[in-house]
């Protein structure tokens, strides 16, 4: 368990850390050679910078940390605690953002990500139920994501594990 809230809060300062922006590969690129200015570099790649300072992502994970290890079906306000219900009350406490109730009408909102380009923060989706969107988690770093299961509760679980590997079905951005 310590471990794991280590490995978050490690997570967070060493993304608020990098003087570079953030690649798909997870590598951090220096600025080209040439003559261009820090500004020019950013505006050529701003999209790749995350707008989240270091106090905002070290909050998100204080939030996330504190649903660790929460049963599944705990109730919450009236209602039960589940995927798309964790996603739902990290993102109300971190940002006020309002996602909907279901995994897959959370797979509608944001900005669509491919897996090479995911960053700490971002919502992540499977299939678990066949073809439709099922099931919904928080990408944390490192191949790793925090999710409700039905048998452990809020756990962490490595995305290049055979199921979710299968069954991964994409990512949305909810943090710019």
């Amino acid at each position: 368990m310590r471990y794991y809230i280590f490995l978050i809060m490690a997570l967070v300062i060493f993304i608020g850390c990098t003087p570079h922006p953030r690649f798909g590969s997870g590598e951090s690129r220096p600025p080209d050679s040439g003559a261009q200015s820090s500004e020019q570099i950013y505006e050529k790649n701003k999209k790749d910078y995350l707008s989240a300072t270091t106090d905002d992502l070290i909050e998100l994970g204080r939030i996330i940390q504190s649903y660790l290890g929460r049963p599944y079906g705990t109730k919450i306000d009236g209602e039960n605690l589940d995927c798309s219900r964790f996603t739902m009350l990290v993102f109300d406490k971190f940002n006020h953002t309002k996602l909907p109730r279901t995994a897959a009408k959370q797979f509608k909102t944001g900005q669509k990500i491919k897996k090479n380009d995911l960053r700490y923060g971002d919502l992540v989706f499977y299939r678990t139920d066949g073809n439709s969107i099922s099931h919904v988690g928080i990408y944390i770093g490192f191949d790793e994501f925090i999710h409700a299961t039905n048998s452990s509760g809020i756990i962490i679980s490595k995305m290049n594990e055979d199921y979710w590997r299968k069954r991964f079905a994409g990512g949305r951005r909810i943090i710019p």
